[in-house]
């Protein structure tokens, strides 16, 4: 009888045995997967703060040129405000590009009646569905400077986006600009797409789907990818800002 029992025991304990490895193993990876998502989390607010405190701070970007304010902080010149409204309605300005991320923005001046001023530039479209991965919004108290004596209150905000068509018009844009500044005349990567890839060569948009961006050089030889999946791009630039495309 004890031999019975011990014979029926000895597969249910490697059954249990093996139920609680299979279980351990599922946290793991479910406890990794977390760590993974918020260090992506993480990233993405890190590169919107900073994207942000440039733009705020930098003379290339918004700040105010002035020696007076040379050590104070986000105070944002009003008619470069004008100028990024007016020149960055389709693309992030190039003082704050970040090739992995696409980025809008909007500065509000706040008045005792409420918003009296705005200003937005920025990328104007972003992905979406099933291309897009992650995107935050947040935004910083800032000062906008008219003149010595004119300074008003404000907010900018920030829309950061990481999906498929922030890393693929990244990647040409930063291959564009690498090949401008006699960097890098080649480059390659693999870039995965949920939706086909459509290039625009009038407007000079890549599309993801139905979500479009304009590039800095003009493409040759590429009509995009007929359906979704992991695709190949070869690019080699040419003068003054042609990039020619292969697989």
């Amino acid at each position: 009888m004890k031999g019975q029992i011990s014979y029926v025991m000895k597969p249910m304990t490697m059954i249990a045995v093996i139920i609680l490895l299979v279980f351990l193993l599922q946290s793991l990876y479910l406890n990794r997967g977390k760590e993974t998502q918020a260090e992506k989390k993480l990233d993405i607010v890190g590169t919107g703060t900073n994207i942000l405190l440039i733009l705020a701070n930098s003379k290339d970007c918004l700040a105010y040129d002035y020696q007076q304010t040379m050590e104070k902080a986000n105070i944002l010149d009003a008619a470069k405000l004008d100028s990024f409204s007016n020149d960055y309605q389709a693309v992030e300005p190039e003082c704050a590009r970040n090739y992995d991320f696409g980025w809008r923005a909007e500065v509000k001046e706040i008045g005792e009646s409420g918003i009296e001023n705005e200003w937005t530039f920025g990328t104007g479209d972003f992905s979406s569905g099933k291309s897009l991965n992650n995107e935050v919004n947040f935004w910083i108290p800032v000062a906008i400077r008219y003149s010595e004596n004119d300074i008003r209150l404000g907010k900018m905000d920030i829309r950061l986006v990481d999906g498929e068509l922030e890393k693929l018009a990244g990647f040409l844009d930063w291959s564009c600009k690498m090949g401008q500044i006699n960097r890098m005349t080649s480059s390659s990567t693999d870039i995965r797409t949920s939706y086909p890839v459509t290039y625009n060569s009038q407007e000079n948009k890549i599309c993801v789907g139905d979500s479009c961006r304009k590039l800095q050089c003009r493409l040759r030889y590429f009509d995009g990818f007929d359906s979704d999946g992991i695709h190949t791009l070869n690019v080699e630039f040419k003068q003054p800002d042609i990039l020619l495309v292969g697989g």
